[in-house]
């Protein structure tokens, strides 16, 4: 096997193209028989492209937005920051609750620990802007992610529902009530 060099940093608004493409290949391998074909079909690399360009340049701290990048590619990306007051109403979280907006691997890229090595970076950044706990959303019907966040130690929640997409779907929220157990438990996986 073919040994790879990756580099986990901060996105740029030049990243912008690599974070749409790793979104939007990320979403129509994962989320196939979960969204409608037609809406993942529809994805646009440009539109989505433009989104995170703004997003990128408007980032205030404590948001934290880490690129994976091999090669000078980004091949995946996690962005978090304050948890939302919709998110973490429903959960017995504390006061400080972080949460992780978005958390993508590029199908080629999964299964070599760059995914957990981004929430660990992104987490560990938000444990030391004081949050104490952590949230992340996902599909419901994603058994992959779902597997992934309980094998750290997330604890699922109730299904909250929600709209991806214009589809109506239940997104199930993981939590770790304590934030640096997660970043120790990524700490000790990596070596």
């Amino acid at each position: 096997m073919k040994q790879i060099t990756v580099s986990i940093r901060s996105a740029e608004t030049s990243d912008a193209i690599g974070l749409a493409r790793v979104q939007i290949e990320t979403w129509r391998d994962a989320y196939v028989g979960i969204l409608p074909d037609e809406s993942l079909i529809e994805l646009d690399e440009m539109r989505a492209a433009v989104r995170w360009t703004r997003l990128v340049a408007g980032l205030e701290e404590p948001e934290l937005l880490s690129v994976a990048e091999v090669d000078g590619d980004v091949v995946g990306f996690c962005h978090g920051g304050n948890g939302r007051r919709a998110v973490s109403a429903g959960l017995d979280s504390g006061d400080r609750m972080a949460e992780v907006y978005a958390l993508y691997v590029d199908p080629n890229y999964q299964g070599l620990g760059l995914g957990r090595a981004l929430l660990g970076h992104v987490a560990q950044g938000l444990e030391s802007d004081g949050f104490e706990a952590l949230t992340i959303l996902t599909l419901e019907a994603n058994r992959h992610g779902r597997r992934f966040y309980e094998a750290l130690g997330g604890l699922a929640g109730d299904p909250v529902p929600s709209v991806v997409s214009g589809t109506p779907i239940d997104q199930t929220p993981y939590v770790w009530s304590d934030i640096s157990v997660l970043v120790r438990r990524i700490e000790t996986a990596q070596g």
